[in-house]
């Protein structure tokens, strides 16, 4: 567990990083939309020690990566987290 909420932090810390950093007015509200889910994610992993918890919003967070990626480095910087922490919460996409 203790690697998947790491990883989940990293993601978290990307997202935030992201929003701080884009020029793109458009990607704001993505960006808050996905760290919005990674809050719940979190609390959910920590409330029920599984990663089943949050298979759910891990399926819909993935299709919404692909319809509407992040631009420039930082878009690849989340996409990275975001790849990493997946394989390590073990979830079937």
């Amino acid at each position: 567990m203790e690697e998947i909420l790491n990883k989940l932090t990293g993601y978290t810390f990307a997202l935030r990083d992201a929003l701080e950093r884009t020029n793109e007015a458009n990607e704001r509200p993505k960006i808050t939309k996905h760290l919005a889910a990674a809050a719940e994610m979190y609390a959910l992993l920590y409330m029920h020690q599984t990663s089943d918890a949050i298979a759910h919003i891990v399926k819909v967070e993935n299709r919404i990566h692909g319809w509407s990626y992040l631009s420039g480095k930082n878009g690849e910087k989340v996409t990275k987290k975001w790849i990493e922490f997946v394989d390590a919460a073990g979830i079937e996409l």
